[in-house]
């Protein structure tokens, strides 16, 4: 989900702006963040805030791709060791599981010596 974040620096530039700036302002952050749109203005005062506010759009786009691989290499890390603890618990299962075999096996051979089977 996209937001807009009306932080206290936009504020104080829009606080200066009159109205139809504002209304202008408003309208064309909103395209550009939710539409994709180019900002196009005529007018001097607005083109300045824009540039201003592009910069911020690109940093924010950038924190967000870094978040986005941070959680994912978390993610790959989590299920690599999720595996390696799957294949350490089936390995000692496996160890017990020939243990028992090997010493129920030598049980069977020393009961069949007794009773004379081979």
């Amino acid at each position: 989900m996209k937001a807009v974040r009306i932080n206290e620096e936009y504020y104080s530039v829009i606080k200066e702006m009159t109205e139809r700036q504002a209304g202008e302002f408003v309208k064309k952050l909103c395209a550009r963040i939710y539409e994709g749109k180019p900002i196009i203005t005529r007018d001097p005062y607005l083109k300045g805030v824009f540039v201003s506010v592009e910069k911020d759009i690109a940093i924010s786009k950038q924190n967000s791709l870094n978040a986005r691989k941070a959680l994912e290499k978390n993610a790959e890390r989590q299920r690599e060791q999720r595996l390696a603890n799957l294949g350490f618990a089936l390995g000692s299962a496996l160890a017990v599981a020939h243990a028992a075999a090997v010493e129920d096996g030598a049980g069977l051979e020393q009961n069949n010596r007794k009773s004379g089977v081979s």
